[in-house]
């Protein structure tokens, strides 16, 4: 939709913080043909990254606003605030401990609103572990040589 990517650039434009925007060669094609400008105010653009460079990426930055959803939780993992453009989100756990704010329209906030919301304080309240402990294999692992020792071994 020309009219809510606008909305969308014409925000994170007016951020008082610099933005990356990775841009996909759909992104770019779709804006050019509508007439519209990636690269305006304090957004600059560049290519996507592979993951490792997203990853970096992510850790360099205060901050992440996407609508992605793979990028929400990398987020969270990575203890980066996340401002997600879209009214719903598939991990509701990174809302619920505060580390990401679902907007669905950001022209729909004030440039004050937006940008207090975007350049937020990371949340100080514990955020628990919702994905694992990352000690799934060890786990597995262990129960495997549970069950091979005991009386279930073939």
């Amino acid at each position: 939709d020309p009219e809510r990517l606008s909305a969308i650039l014409e925000s994170l434009a007016k951020l008082p913080v610099p933005v990356a925007l990775l841009a996909h060669p759909r992104l770019v094609a779709r804006a050019e043909a509508h007439g519209i400008s990636l690269a305006q105010g304090n957004v600059h653009v560049g290519r996507p990254l592979p993951y490792a460079g997203l990853i970096a990426a992510v850790l360099a930055s205060s901050g992440v606003v996407t609508d992605s959803g793979g990028l929400q939780k990398e987020a969270f993992l990575l203890e980066r605030i996340c401002t997600t453009v879209r009214p719903e989100t598939e991990w509701v756990e990174t809302v619920d401990t505060g580390w990401n704010v679902l907007v669905p329209d950001p022209h729909a906030l004030s440039p004050e609103e937006w940008a207090a919301t975007v350049t937020r304080a990371v949340p100080t309240a514990d955020p628990g572990t919702p994905y694992g402990d990352g000690r799934a294999a060890k786990n597995v692992v262990r129960i495997m040589e549970e069950w091979k020792g005991g009386s279930r071994h073939a």
